[in-house]
């Protein structure tokens, strides 16, 4: 069972449909240019958050079409970038308009396990809010499985006071289950949309 929900897979083919520069995280139906303007503001905020340094391999979850993933391999400079969707169309399309052989990837997943061995990236972020997951611990965990020791994640949340970002989990929801799927030092940003950080705990010598 795929832990996106069926009704965010109908909006991203929607957007899909309606326009071939729909916005990275598909939270809600590609429209006006100014709702994409405003999609890709809140993207950018949220980029602001993730630490990027050069030579990282850095991973997506629900990345869209792809925006955000190039977005962070031009600021990355040097390194690999990798943006994962259960939706076969949207890989399709960001492989067409964004992928770069060695620096921007894009890849299908089935919605239980990352395609990736343990221990692959260094930061990892989720382009969707927890709720879009019908179980996000299982997320989370693949997250936590696919970093590396003291390697960062990064989940995109809100307050309520994003529409872009609106479907959202109690943060505190959120950060209880990051301890449970093996992360540390949990921190909340203060901005809208909020960014949740953790750093998953390093193996126990």
């Amino acid at each position: 069972m795929a832990p996106v929900r069926q009704g965010a897979t109908r909006l991203r083919a929607q957007a899909l449909r309606t326009s071939s520069d729909v916005s990275s995280h598909q939270l809600s139906v590609a429209g006006p240019k100014e709702a994409l303007g405003r999609r890709r503001a809140v993207d950018l905020r949220v980029l602001e958050q993730v630490t990027i340094k050069a030579w990282d391999r850095l991973l997506f979850v629900e990345c869209g079409d792809g925006w955000l993933v190039e977005e962070a391999w031009r600021r990355l400079g040097k390194g690999c970038v990798c943006g994962l969707s259960t939706s076969r169309p949207l890989v399709d399309l960001a492989v067409r308009l964004r992928g770069v052989p060695g620096g921007v990837e894009f890849k299908w997943w089935d919605g239980e396990r990352f395609p990736f061995p343990n221990g692959s990236f260094d930061r990892v972020m989720s382009c969707v809010p927890s709720a879009c997951y019908v179980e996000p611990v299982v997320v989370l965990r693949e997250m936590a499985r696919v970093l590396r020791p003291d390697g960062d994640a990064y989940l995109l949340e809100s307050d309520g006071a994003t529409p872009e970002a609106s479907e959202a989990l109690d943060t505190t929801d959120v950060e209880r289950r990051l301890v449970e799927a093996g992360f540390g030092e949990v921190q909340r940003n203060r901005p809208t949309p909020v960014v949740i950080h953790a750093r998953r705990c390093s193996p126990v010598t």
